[in-house]
């Protein structure tokens, strides 16, 4: 059974989603985790506090998520693939939180204090994009700009997807965007 605190960070999660983290306030926070509006300072200096340990937390569930499917090969194109077929699974599986951390790194409405502990999903790309050029598999491109792009490319097929812009199958989008990706980065 969640606790007020996990009510509150899923009330939050999701306003903060929909409506953005400037646009919502503790009162709404509060109504939708049926609590009082000061349980909220209970476990948080405030909203920004709050919005800084959602985005930590949902790091956390994609950084994992990723690291799982890395983990499933040592070839570094495989681990490429899988990590790009994971973002996928964890957008259809927790949209709300694989929607936040992109707003994190989207917007300037949000900006995290992540302590230097925190797991971040773009570290999981970037060990495997480096480990792709160090083994001659991929190009010699800075693993950071990589991972923009490629998480980017998945982005906009997931929200494509969703708008129902795209004819072709889920799995076929994953699929192509998973070629598409390979693309960019293999020498091969």
């Amino acid at each position: 059974m969640a606790n007020k605190r996990d009510d509150i960070c899923e009330a939050a999660l999701h306003l903060f989603v929909e409506k953005g983290i400037a646009s919502t306030t503790t009162r709404e926070i509060a109504a939708s985790a049926s609590t009082a509006e000061g349980n909220i300072y209970r476990y948080f200096r405030g909203k920004d506090h709050l919005a800084d340990q959602i985005f930590e937390i949902c790091a956390g569930r994609f950084h994992r998520a990723l690291q799982e499917a890395a983990g499933l090969s040592s070839d570094p194109s495989a681990r490429f693939s899988a990590i790009v077929s994971a973002v996928f699974e964890f957008a259809e599986a927790e949209p709300d939180s694989f929607r936040f951390v992109l707003m994190a790194h989207n917007t300037c409405e949000l900006n995290p204090t992540v302590s230097a502990e925190t797991a971040l999903p773009r570290d999981v790309f970037i060990d495997v994009v480096k480990a792709g050029v160090a083994s001659g598999q991929f190009y010699p491109l800075d693993p950071l700009l990589v991972t923009g792009w490629v998480v980017g490319m998945a982005q906009k097929a997931i929200l494509f997807m969703s708008a129902g812009r795209i004819e072709a199958t889920g799995a076929q989008v994953k699929a192509d965007t998973i070629d598409g990706a390979l693309r960019l980065v293999s020498r091969t």
